[in-house]
């Protein structure tokens, strides 16, 4: 799904927003006089809790306060967006989501989930990262015509999945439907023994973030065969994408984006915006970004967040009913 025109209208937004304030009287800034919590919900060392931290850092200095990462993992980080959805509404909680808990889960866990999308305030939009299409070294294809005709070929073959329903699995589905053929899904309790049994040839093919599957490409072990986004990824710039292979409008990035409890006061979702397009404007920031495979999405305001998200949320929807995908 494309960010650009949600980018160009945030800047616009931002810039408008800008030239207002500073016509007026000037508005009572809120600032927190207390510590503030980012919570994330995954394990301490994982990408989402590096890009937490990557982020937490220079924000504090922006607010004069620490932000302190607080990792709630479980659910594939609905236990935290369900603890951030009956936080107090005052600006000291905060939270990192993404497709999982803040999109999927509405429409693979709806009796599940304890909270609704209005139950909270979408500051912005953080990063995206592309994904890849990996397959094992023994599997004959480079290309996305070659893997369909391997398929065909081979119907007892499986593809790797971390979990049901996260965002990779659906990737996959929506790929392989579009593609016109079918797989079989093998669920791992995590994305390590997912690779392990790619390296191991019993399972043909995953879709893995950009980082890791980065590194087992140019260390020979796997193959690329597509890049998930519209655009190509820095990391694998010979790899095409989907896309350019004849999956038209394919665009499935990973995302995050922080989140606050509803209600969240005009002027405390100012001073986080604000603070936020100033870290994610910094170069130093783009540059640790990049070591993660994540690119910076600066610019996107919380209306354009949250049009983002009813986007992202309908791709979901119809990626789930299509594939008829059933929680576990």
């Amino acid at each position: 799904m494309s960010i650009r025109p949600l980018i160009h209208a945030g800047v616009c937004a931002l810039t408008l927003a800008t030239t207002a304030l500073g016509s007026t009287a000037a508005l009572a800034q809120w600032k927190p006089e207390r510590p503030v919590k980012l919570l994330v919900g995954f394990a301490p060392g994982g990408s989402a809790d590096t890009l937490a931290r990557l982020i937490a850092d220079p924000l504090s200095r922006k607010l004069g306060q620490p932000v302190v990462v607080e990792n709630i993992p479980g659910a594939g980080g609905n236990i935290m967006a369900q603890r951030l959805s009956t936080a107090p509404a005052d600006g000291y909680t905060l939270g990192m989501g993404a497709a999982g808990s803040m999109s999927v889960t509405f429409h693979l866990n709806p009796s599940a989930t304890k909270y609704k999308p209005e139950s909270f305030a979408p500051v912005t939009l953080l990063a995206t990262q592309p994904n890849v299409v990996i397959v094992n070294n023994n599997v004959p294809a480079t290309n996305i015509n070659e893997l369909k005709s391997y398929i065909q070929k081979n119907p007892q073959a499986s593809y790797g999945i971390a979990g049901i329903g996260i965002s990779n699995h659906l990737i996959a589905e929506s790929m392989l439907s579009r593609m016109g053929v079918k797989m079989e899904a093998v669920a791992y309790k995590g994305a390590a023994p997912v690779i392990t049994d790619l390296l191991g040839g019993h399972i043909a093919m995953t879709v893995d973030n950009i980082t890791t599957a980065a590194a087992l490409v140019k260390e020979g072990k796997v193959k690329a065969v597509g890049v998930t986004t519209a655009k190509r990824a820095p990391q694998l710039p010979s790899v095409p994408t989907l896309q350019e292979q004849g999956i038209a409008n394919f665009d499935m990035p990973t995302w995050q984006g922080l989140f606050a409890p509803a209600g969240l006061p005009a002027d405390v979702m100012k001073t986080y915006y604000q603070a936020v397009q100033e870290v994610l404007k910094d170069p130093a920031t783009h540059e640790k970004m990049a070591l993660l495979g994540s690119e910076p999405v600066p610019g996107v305001s919380s209306a354009d967040f949250v049009k983002y998200l009813a986007k992202d949320r309908q791709q979901w929807a119809q990626t789930i009913k299509a594939a008829n995908i059933q929680p576990q």
